[in-house]
């Protein structure tokens, strides 16, 4: 069964979220190789949800390292995240 992380991001400006948006699209195949599934989505100006999907939760806790590393990077443009993970009943992706 897939494990899943869903975070919901507020950025401190439109600015911040252009930069991290780009940079997200850019790095996160690399960052989080394991992963089966990475999803971007801008949900207004200055505010995404991030989603990442990962075959089981071993592999998605092999990940915590970089992802922690990833968000301590770039703190001073993040106004607000909130983070939701566990098992999927469903994660279909063709």
């Amino acid at each position: 069964m897939s494990y899943v992380r869903m975070n919901y991001l507020e950025y401190v400006s439109e600015k911040a979220a252009d930069e991290l948006e780009a940079q997200y699209v850019q790095n996160a195949p690399i960052n989080f190789p394991d992963a089966t599934a990475l999803v971007f989505l801008r949900t207004g100006p200055t505010t995404a949800s991030l989603t990442s999907v990962y075959p089981d939760q071993a592999t998605f806790d092999k990940s915590a390292a970089q992802r922690k590393k990833s968000l301590a990077g770039i703190a001073d443009k993040i106004k607000d995240v909130r983070s939701e993970e566990g098992q999927a009943a469903l994660a279909l992706i063709k």
